[in-house]
């Protein structure tokens, strides 16, 4: 008599908004949840978020999330999706943005950034998924506007016009080199999980181990000759999205190998920036761990006093510090730690651990930007499974 067959674990739903490139998408997927498709207006992270996750259910163009007012006409049914995922635009919260708005004489307090959080309770109140994860800058939580997003996703905001569950909400600063990722990067996540449904959630546990280094993240990669910028012709690198280019050498770190795992000999995405020879110069000479403040002073520009980081040397042998989208202006920030040049594209993906398979559809400046407005994706991950755990011990409760 033939053995009765295990039933199958259901793979959870997930729906990303403001998904970006999709880094959040990928550490739930790799966590084993089906990704249902990605919402965004950036033209080019849609591109890319389709050409990684090519069976999602849902493939819109890019578009605001404020002009899509019927979700019925998403084709997904409220009980479909399991988990709602997205980082909604952050630039007003981080230290950052609030100098800039300030600087150009905006109210910070009525910038309808602030409140695009409302579209993803929107989603909410009509998917009414399990659990949903909403990553932002850390800086969110000393600002004003937090405790009234904590209670609008606890309680929702139009709760006399719709069937609202409520949801428990959890929230933590977390840093992405505790979860093995090579960057210092600090991040808020708020993570609700619905009421009357018995769902646990706890935060992972911090890895013990030594951080990933940048050394260890990038080394196996081929060397790039330094690039100097010429004013009669346009770097055309940023025209090769899908330049491939041959490893340097075979994966020696733990890291390297789970980067180059669903690789084959090739990887794409390898463009560097050009420099003037001035800029050339002056990282020659720069120590890793150097600043700008520590160049000659003849050699400098700007006032050391404003921008005293405004060059800086990786260091081998140390994890990253914290890459951001400004890397689509300039990578002087994040200069190599034993090359003449900046990070290349997929050295940068190495140090938010995007896996060398995943590949950046767009001009080489959005690639940069792309990649420094992204999750993690091992963050994510780590983030993901207990989850996945719940969310499956739920589906075979039922």
């Amino acid at each position: 008599m033939p053995k009765p067959s295990k039933p199958t674990t259901k793979a959870p739903t997930v729906l990303d908004l403001f998904c970006g490139a999709g880094g959040m998408s990928l550490g739930f997927q790799n966590a084993g949840c089906e990704i249902l498709g990605g919402i965004d207006k950036n033209p080019h992270a849609i591109r890319t978020h389709h050409r990684n996750f090519p069976n999602c259910t849902l493939k819109l163009d890019a578009q605001p999330i404020e002009s899509i007012t019927d979700l019925s006409e998403l084709g997904l049914q409220p009980g479909e999706v399991d988990i709602l995922i997205g980082g909604p635009p952050c630039q007003v919260f981080s230290v950052v943005g609030k100098g800039k708005m300030r600087s150009l004489g905006k109210d910070i307090e009525i910038d309808r950034r602030n409140f695009l959080y409302e579209h993803f309770i929107r989603f909410l109140e009509y998917y009414k998924p399990y659990f949903f994860v909403i990553e932002n800058v850390n800086y969110l939580r000393n600002h004003w506007i937090f405790p009234i997003l904590i209670g609008d996703l606890e309680k929702g905001r139009h709760t006399k016009n719709c069937d609202y569950p409520g949801y428990d909400i959890s929230s933590k600063i977390l840093v992405a080199s505790d979860y093995g990722v090579p960057q210092i990067r600090k991040r808020l996540f708020i993570v609700g999980r619905r009421k009357g449904l018995n769902l646990d959630f706890e935060f992972p546990e911090v890895n013990t181990a030594s951080p990933v280094s940048v050394g260890e993240a990038i080394e196996d990669l081929p060397e790039l000759e330094p690039k100097i910028l010429s004013l009669k012709r346009k770097n055309t690198a940023s025209k090769q999205p899908d330049s491939a280019t041959q490893y340097k050498c075979f994966a020696e770190s733990e890291y390297q190998k789970l980067m180059r795992s669903k690789s084959d000999k090739t990887v794409m995405n390898h463009l560097c920036r050009a420099h003037n020879d001035k800029d050339l110069y002056i990282f020659s000479i720069m120590p890793q761990g150097g600043k700008y403040k520590n160049i000659p002073d003849e050699l400098k520009r700007y006032s050391d006093k404003i921008f005293e980081d405004k060059y800086r040397r990786l260091e081998s042998h140390k994890p990253s510090w914290t890459l951001t989208a400004h890397m689509q202006k300039d990578c002087l920030a994040y200069i190599h730690p034993t090359q003449t040049r900046s990070i290349s594209v997929r050295e940068a993906a190495r140090l938010q651990s995007f896996p060398d398979h995943f590949v950046f559809d767009a001009p080489m400046t959005r690639m940069f930007e792309l990649v420094g407005n992204s999750v993690p994706p091992l963050l994510a991950e780590a983030i993901a499974k207990p989850i996945v755990e719940q969310v499956q011990a739920y589906h075979a409760s039922l």
